[in-house]
């Protein structure tokens, strides 16, 4: 049986103890050691204890807050029952396959075990076994070669043999949709919990596919079909056939999307940045909105965790921006609220 009521009241309640937009403007005038303390007084005081013997600076921080990441999402894990944990347990595959997205670039981009640990959130400690053989791969391939046992290893081993250069975009566009239709697959059936659960679900689909396409035709890139994510409401037969980015244009003229897409996109210079961060403005309002309307539902929990990510990545985005000398106008860019 799903305890929806409990699981939704905790989510409130975590909720409520995160960041106002307007810290933000305030931590940006504050040094890195004024940032971890600052952190410290809120949600992030056991992780900056854990590691503040042997860490400083961004490092520590940076680590505190993946890893209060991954125990937020451990706990409602483990918080729930029934068919709502079930329902979770496939969508926090999320973290995981970003989990990979990270080691894989960190493998890359030849950093050390140590730097690669900092990205990376496991959900629990059968994660953190398999990470940490991960860490010390020496190349992509002995990476994949690493993961054979696991679900990942096909999906990655397949894009791998058939990339014709260096770049990790055909094995991250592969993990993509292998988590993304799984998730259709395993959509529950049957009652209110489940159709709204699905119409969140189905916006997801929309806008991953729409980021996709965004950045391919930006790129000049036609096609590829195969790349998208059945289930949405846009339909992928259409948005495949889109040629350009003034077609994109036309195309979501009238839709729900419109006023999220269009003004980056049009012109001769279309900023894909402010794009992405105005779709995920717009994934965050709508699910605000419908953990209001549906509070015995696991949008509440959906809707927390979003934002904790979002938490999560303009803190992240603060300290390394600092770290490296960005001005606050350059880091402000960066943070979305």
């Amino acid at each position: 049986m799903s305890n929806y009521a409990y699981v939704a009241t905790r989510a409130r309640s975590r909720r409520s103890r995160l960041l106002p937009p307007e810290a933000y403007n305030q931590l940006l005038n504050l040094e890195l050691s004024e940032i971890a303390r600052y952190i410290q007084d809120l949600e992030y005081r056991r992780e900056i204890d854990r590691y503040g013997s042997k860490l400083s600076g961004a490092d520590l921080i940076e680590t505190a807050l993946v890893d209060n990441l991954a125990e937020n999402i451990g706990d409602f894990l483990s918080f729930s029952t029934g068919q709502l944990r079930e329902i979770l347990t496939i969508y926090a595959e999320k973290y995981r396959v970003e989990n990979l997205k990270n080691i894989l670039r960190g493998i890359n981009q030849n950093m050390s075990p140590e730097d690669i640990e900092r990205l990376v959130c496991p959900l629990n400690n059968s994660d953190k076994e398999l990470y940490g053989r991960l860490y010390d791969s020496k190349s992509i391939e002995e990476t994949i070669t690493m993961l054979e046992g696991t679900s990942y290893y096909p999906t990655l081993r397949k894009a791998s043999e058939g990339r014709s250069t260096d770049s990790l975009q055909p094995l991250e566009d592969a993990l993509d949709l292998t988590y993304y239709s799984d998730l259709v697959d395993n959509l529950p059936s049957g009652g209110p919990e489940a159709e709204v659960y699905h119409n969140f679900i189905q916006l997801e689909l929309d806008i991953a596919n729409l980021k996709t396409v965004l950045r391919m035709r930006h790129r000049g890139i036609k096609g590829h079909k195969e790349l998208l994510i059945n289930g949405g409401t846009l339909k992928v037969d259409l948005l495949s056939s889109v040629q350009t980015l003034s077609d994109l244009s036309n195309m979501l003229e009238g839709s729900k999307f419109q006023d999220y897409i269009l003004p980056y996109i049009k012109g001769d210079e279309p900023d894909l940045n402010s794009c992405v961060h105005a779709l995920d403005e717009f994934i965050a309002t709508r699910s605000k909105r419908f953990s209001y309307l549906y509070p015995l539902s696991i949008l509440p929990v959906l809707d927390y965790l979003l934002k904790k990510e979002r938490e999560v990545r303009n803190l992240r985005a603060i300290v390394r921006g600092k770290q490296i000398g960005l001005s606050n106008e350059k880091i402000e860019e960066l943070v979305v609220v």
